[in-house]
């Protein structure tokens, strides 16, 4: 118990120290917004046989700006997919995205950001990779992190580049699963702020 009280007083003791320094970290904006990206997804490994890591992907989302230096998004990515040629088949990912974006400003037009998420994604393999039955999928949780940078062209307008890993995406090999692979993605888009 006592530990808990150190720890809270140590935390309600750096709030009021840092409140100047920080003016407006607190302060709530609630300011929306929506984006859309396209680029690459790369897998980091084919999981079996011979494939092409590398495919066009793209997301769509939206978010809430709680001050200059948080915001929380959600939204739908589309990972791509992978053919395989031995044996044959191809493996596709897309899902939710629930993610946490911190930004920090240089200036008016340029922000540098970082995100960082639990991500619900499906994966699905279809063809003679997927075994006798021809076809198997999983959906799962995969954490995800990132980071990119933001110009804006004004208030409402931005453009965004950004690269993301998804972590251990997909399940297990055992009895026809889909396997786990990281998938990484570089995407560039526009953003549109309310």
């Amino acid at each position: 118990m006592r530990k808990m009280h150190l720890i809270a007083a140590a935390i309600t003791s750096a709030l009021c120290l840092s409140a100047p320094a920080s003016a407006g970290f607190f302060d709530l904006t609630f300011a929306p917004y929506i984006g859309i990206n396209g680029g690459q997804s790369t897998a980091d490994t084919c999981v079996t046989g011979k494939c092409d890591k590398k495919d066009t992907a793209w997301k769509v989302y939206g978010g809430m700006e709680m001050n200059e230096y948080l915001s929380m998004q959600v939204g739908y990515v589309d990972l791509g997919k992978m053919d395989y040629t031995a044996p044959t088949g191809t493996r596709e990912t897309h899902g939710a995205t629930f993610q946490v974006v911190g930004t920090y400003s240089l200036n008016p037009s340029f922000m540098l950001f970082v995100t960082g998420g639990m991500n619900v994604l499906n994966t699905e393999i279809n063809g003679a990779v997927a075994g006798p039955s021809g076809n198997t999928g999983k959906t799962d949780v995969a954490w995800s992190a990132g980071l990119g940078a933001q110009y804006n062209f004004n208030k409402a307008v931005g453009m965004r580049a950004e690269w993301e890993r998804f972590h251990k995406v997909g399940g297990s090999l055992v009895n026809g699963g889909t396997g786990r692979t990281d998938i990484d993605l570089a995407s560039i888009g526009v953003v549109y702020k309310f």
